[in-house]
């Protein structure tokens, strides 16, 4: 079972998107509301995925956190973002990441980005 990491700084949003991960069959780590939450989460617990919302609590947005998770810990990382403007994180001067899927999602959806992000290596 994959061991995933929720970076939401909305609650609401972040207990559906743990519940919705547990029903097809991830297990969640935690939940945190901040870029330097997960950075400090990651080092920590080691998951094998970090779902990560751009927009965040605290000096760090998830662009910049995402950059230094797969960086410093080779770690995918899959965007759940309500902003529909890919070039938000495209281009960034970040680097790639490994998904991207726009809220609201389905399991399925938010399933095959997992799946497709969990076996494409991080580099």
């Amino acid at each position: 079972m994959s061991r995933i990491l929720i970076v939401e700084d909305e609650m609401i949003t972040a207990i559906d998107e743990q519940q919705i991960l547990e029903s097809v069959g991830y297990e969640v780590i935690g939940i945190v509301t901040s870029g330097e939450e997960a950075i400090k989460r990651v080092a920590l617990d080691k998951p094998d995925l970090v779902l990560m919302d751009i927009k965040l609590e605290g000096e760090m947005d998830g662009i910049e956190a995402a950059w230094k998770i797969r960086r410093d810990h080779k770690i995918p990382v899959v965007f759940v973002t309500a902003h529909g403007n890919k070039a938000l994180y495209e281009g960034s001067t970040y680097g790639e990441t490994t998904g991207y899927i726009i809220k609201p999602f389905d399991a399925q959806s938010l399933k095959a980005n997992i799946e497709a992000a969990l076996e494409k290596p991080v580099d």
